[in-house]
């Protein structure tokens, strides 16, 4: 009889922080194969590795008693194009079962293209050299190096930087005549944004699974919102807009209002530039602002509501007087 271990790889969920935060702080303890220094809880990790909004997909490998023994997830990373993920990989401590990463990148390479991604990027210690094996293997060629990023005690150690090319997809051919019947929509959804549609299919598809587990802070201020004053404007939960999905858009007022976590800031600011480059105010606050006092949260965005519309109108009001001014008969000159 065989006694070779079942691997089964899955998506992740929220419900396996608890034991994910376990594995990481034992890698993290560990040292020298991870450029994490500092511990995570289960809820840190969520929004950061895990189902948070900058996380392109996350899957875990587990044995048929369901103990996890790895994880590898796929996000965005400040720096970064839009199209490259950036990937982490995290095996348990002391395991013995081989071919956990290469399992979990089967399913992030396949997922990675699903989503339109022209590549993965993999930035790895200098010193982990079996790290450098690892994606090596995997088809990951060097792209940079780092040299000399000091850790938390002041040691030097360079980061080696790989990527990996996803194929792209294949592009269909048509023969169209003029007129046919069935010949595509010119436009279609996302146009404008330079995004594919299997992207943004993934994108939206992405946005209904958040939607339908919203974090506590998410669902309190949605709560919340509907006791204050709106002036008849609505909110859409968790937004595709452009190739971002954001907590809460009022696109009437092209407002939207973010739930800060723990995302990197660096990141955070480069997203709010992009949502006001195509004209949209962004609100943010704090998750534990929201939820020691939801009521408070929901009137501060009730009053960015108020502050915009009644911009507008003075822009408009001004417009129209300019309007009015120029289309009034010219006074003839007197002598």
């Amino acid at each position: 009889m065989s006694d070779a271990i079942t691997l089964a790889v899955r998506p992740v969920t929220s419900a396996d922080a608890p034991a994910l935060a376990d594995l990481l702080n034992a890698v993290i303890a560990a040292g020298g194969t991870t450029a994490l220094q500092d511990p995570y809880t289960p809820e840190a990790l969520d929004a950061a590795y895990l189902t948070g909004p900058n996380v392109h997909c996350c899957f875990v490998a587990e044995d048929e008693d369901g103990t996890l023994l790895g994880f590898q997830t796929l996000g965005r990373y400040p720096g970064l194009p839009e199209d490259v993920g950036d990937i982490g990989t995290f095996a348990l401590v002391g395991g013995t079962q081989r071919g956990i990463g290469s399992a979990l990148f089967a399913e992030t390479s396949k997922r990675a293209a699903e989503l339109g991604l022209s590549a993965i990027n993999a930035t790895i210690r200098g010193d982990n050299t079996g790290g450098l094996a690892f994606y090596t293997k995997q088809g990951f060629v060097d792209h940079g190096v780092t040299e000399g990023v000091p850790l938390k005690d002041g040691t030097p150690v360079d980061r080696v930087h790989k990527r990996f090319a996803l194929a792209a997809p294949a592009k269909r051919k048509l023969s169209l005549r003029f007129g046919e019947a069935d010949a595509p929509t010119l436009q279609k959804k996302g146009r404008g944004w330079a995004i594919s549609e299997s992207r943004l299919d993934a994108l939206h598809e992405r946005a209904r699974e958040m939607r339908r587990n919203p974090s506590p802070a998410q669902e309190a201020l949605a709560e919340a919102l509907t006791r204050v004053e709106t002036g008849g404007y609505s909110f859409k939960r968790q937004a595709v807009i452009g190739s971002a999905i954001v907590d809460f858009a009022c696109k009437q007022l092209m407002l939207v209002v973010e739930i800060d976590g723990d995302a990197d800031a660096a990141f955070t600011a480069a997203r709010d530039k992009s949502l006001g480059e195509v004209g949209y105010r962004v609100e943010r606050i704090a998750a534990a602002d929201v939820l020691a006092d939801p009521d408070a949260a929901a009137q501060r965005v009730s009053d960015a509501m108020r502050a915009l519309h009644t911009e507008r109108r003075a822009k408009r009001s001004a417009s129209t007087r300019t309007g009015a001014r120029r289309s009034a008969p010219r006074r003839p000159r007197e002598y």
